[in-house]
């Protein structure tokens, strides 16, 4: 299969195309988002992928729109979905070990760089794809991604932080206990950003490298090294909570979920995870999708003990000028880690106001409106 036009750059097209998804893939000066093409995928894939939109489409439709084969082109997008450059119109994520059954039709579409083709890669690729993203995103790349709202992961505080009235009150989305209720067999990955700053300087942080995903999956996936039952992840998840891990989830629409829900999380570290680190080094205010919470001290029962601004990811809470720590609620995400890290119980998560409160979509369909409507509103 090859690119019929010669007048069409089919790298140019395909960055086009991604910038115009409500992820976002922006161009920069230096042109290094090509650079990431060009190592991700091979010409005759960035010809087909470069022809898709965020609109589902059949097979044949795109077959007959491009001008080739149906069952060649069936065989390159189904070939994409795991590398995350083609979505199946599904509200799942195509993960390792993670077969997704869609009904009917199948349908295609084109899939985002992040959260998409760059975790996929950087699970395959080397140093210099990790060197690229870097640059990327100190380019540019990470404030068009990150900054604009909804953010493409959402902030779940940690089991144990909400005090039991709000857990009454709590949305479907946040109820980690209820997802693992629900399967018995669970997904679990090496952390993609971790092996990106091993890849950049030989090392990254002493926390652990696996911790990403929970996906529940069919209860006769054979147990492996990332497929474990209930009591094992309960146990990994329970470990890397109390260790200080952030959970910046999917949305609860996705994973073929049928309501919104807890579906999986990364748990991330304010020194490796792409998100968080990413806002940093691109100097963006925002980056995750904060809770609906923030964390308040008491000042009456703060020790000075420092736990809690050892522990913050987004580095929210600093000694006041009496030694007590104090949270800058503007950089709070409201994970909880601070909470459950207290050892007087001197925090609590509250709830923001209702001005302030963000209304999580129930739908990849309304997420990518709330996003256009936000990108609309900014121009």
């Amino acid at each position: 299969m090859s690119n019929p036009d010669k007048s069409i750059d089919i790298y140019e097209r395909l960055a086009a195309a991604q910038e115009a998804l409500p992820h976002g893939f922006p161009r920069t000066k230096s042109g290094v988002e090509i650079k990431l093409i060009k190592m991700a995928f091979s010409p005759e894939e960035v010809a087909l992928a470069g022809q898709l939109t965020r609109f589902p489409e059949t097979a044949a439709e795109i077959a007959k729109r491009v001008g080739l084969d149906e069952a060649d082109v069936t065989v390159l997008l189904e070939s994409l979905i795991p590398r995350r450059l083609i979505r199946l119109d599904s509200p799942g994520h195509a993960l390792p070990g993670v077969t997704l059954q869609v009904e009917g039709e199948r349908k295609y579409r084109l899939g985002p760089f992040l959260v998409g083709w760059y975790e996929a890669n950087m699970r395959l690729l080397g140093k210099e794809f990790a060197e690229l993203f870097e640059q990327y995103v100190i380019e540019g790349g990470g404030e068009r991604i990150l900054s604009p709202r909804p953010g493409v992961l959402g902030v779940v505080p940690v089991r144990g932080s909400l005090k039991p009235e709000l857990m009454k009150t709590m949305e479907p989305h946040l109820d980690i206990d209820a997802h693992f209720k629900r399967h018995e067999r669970f997904v679990v990955l090496p952390c993609v950003c971790k092996r990106e700053q091993e890849l950049l300087h030989g090392h990254s942080c002493d926390l652990p490298v696996k911790r990403c995903g929970f996906v529940g999956v069919p209860p006769q996936t054979p147990l492996s090294e990332n497929v474990l039952d209930r009591e094992e992840a309960l146990k990994l998840f329970g470990e890397l909570e109390q260790i200080g891990h952030v959970h910046l989830a999917v949305y609860g629409f996705v994973m073929e979920a049928e309501t919104p829900q807890f579906v999986g999380t990364c748990n991330c570290c304010g020194c490796c995870c792409g998100v968080i680190h990413g806002q940093k080094i691109s100097g963006v205010s925002e980056g995750a999708q904060r809770s609906n919470y923030r964390a308040v001290i008491d000042p009456e029962e703060c020790i000075s003990c420092g736990a809690c601004i050892e522990r913050c990811p987004v580095d929210a809470i600093a000694e006041d000028e009496n030694g007590k720590s104090k949270v800058e609620r503007a950089k709070c995400i409201g994970c909880g880690v601070c909470v459950i890290g207290c050892p007087t119980d001197a925090i609590e998560l509250a709830p923001v106001s209702a001005e302030e409160w963000f209304h999580t979509p129930s739908s990849m369909a309304e997420w990518e409106e709330m996003r256009l409507k936000y990108l609309a509103a900014e121009k």
